[in-house]
């Protein structure tokens, strides 16, 4: 299954580098609600968001930073549900993380992830994979 296979395409012909986070949406307590800075490197890797129930949820990550990313996903979430994020096929990687924006779109969702449990230097995304024929584009 390809999640939300003409959302990506949609936002690919936008070529927008950034999404704003959604304004005027209400934010639970504990949540943030301002985007943070930060690098931020485009990607179009494989996501899976693992449930605290195991269940998992398969998307596309769009963006990373440090302190989390951004993704389209088929089936909607919650503002601060909690996830164990893996990005491409490595999942021996999970990053601890929970949803502080959503954008429901008619046929998924755009979400805002933020890395949880992470500090100090140790608080950065992996790096996407390199490119399959070897080169690196970074």
């Amino acid at each position: 299954m390809t999640p939300a296979p003409r959302l990506l395409r949609r936002l690919r012909m936008t070529d927008k580098k950034t999404t704003p986070t959604p304004q005027g949406m209400k934010v639970p307590s504990g949540v943030h609600a301002m985007r943070r800075g930060g690098a931020r490197r485009e990607v179009t890797e494989r996501v899976t968001l693992k449930t605290e129930s195991g269940a998992a949820l398969e998307g596309w990550a769009l963006n990373v930073s440090r302190g989390g990313l951004r993704a389209i996903l088929e089936e909607k979430v919650e503002l601060g549900q909690k996830f164990e994020v893996a990005i491409g096929t490595d999942e021996a990687l999970l990053r601890p993380s929970r949803v502080v924006w959503v954008q429901e779109e008619p046929d998924g969702v755009i979400v805002g992830l933020e890395f949880t449990g992470l500090s100090g230097t140790h608080k950065s995304a992996p790096p996407p994979p390199p490119n399959g024929d070897g080169s690196d584009d970074a």
